[in-house]
């Protein structure tokens, strides 16, 4: 077979792509701003603990949007021992509107305290499997809607930081806050 040269005409030098932007740091805040690193943790953690002025922690927060700073969640998750998300897995079947409602009202009261709602899937984990999937986010808070865990993965999410585990389904678990909800019942009053 024989072989055929071709030439490709010479191309221009592709154009080198702007560096990104590094991710702002606390540090660029207190820089910013005139204050220490400890003094922007204050302001942006809202400690009570410390005296700052109110016109310094105005300058804080606006050197820090001005700068698109938001704290690292890891960092405060590694500081605290817990996150501050609230972690809610999803129902392994469609969801009606009731319960989208009040997945949407608990998500805005939390989010009135702080808290991060997240929903996560763990495809193809169950039980206590899951429980130790859901533990690695370190969530502050697990609202399990169906009765999918048992006594185990309780006490594992709550040795991972989980101060509170509660359990949407018709029998209490062992460990867990338990709002019971009988689907058959709700079923039969449908």
């Amino acid at each position: 077979m024989p072989y055929v040269m071709v030439q490709i005409p010479n191309t221009p030098a592709p154009t080198k792509s702007p560096a990104p932007r590094p991710v702002p740091t606390s540090a660029d805040v207190a820089r910013l701003a005139g204050v220490s690193r400890a003094t922007v943790s204050y302001v942006l953690n809202n400690a009570d603990a410390v005296r700052i002025s109110e016109p310094t922690r105005r300058r804080v927060r606006q050197a820090a949007e001005d700068i698109g700073y938001v704290p690292h969640a890891a960092a405060r998750t590694l500081r605290a021992g817990h996150s501050r998300v609230v972690l809610m897995p999803t129902l392994p079947i469609p969801a009606g509107a009731l319960y989208s409602r009040f997945v949407h009202d608990f998500q805005g009261a939390l989010t009135r305290l702080d808290y991060t709602v997240v929903q996560y899937g763990a495809a193809g984990l169950h039980g206590d499997d899951a429980a130790r999937a859901w533990a690695e986010l370190r969530p502050v808070a697990v609202l399990v809607p169906t009765p999918g865990i048992g006594p185990e993965g309780v006490a594992v999410l709550k040795r991972s930081g989980a101060r509170a585990v509660v359990t949407l389904g018709p029998a209490p678990v062992e460990g867990a806050h338990a709002l019971r909800l009988d689907h058959a019942d709700v079923g039969y009053s449908a």
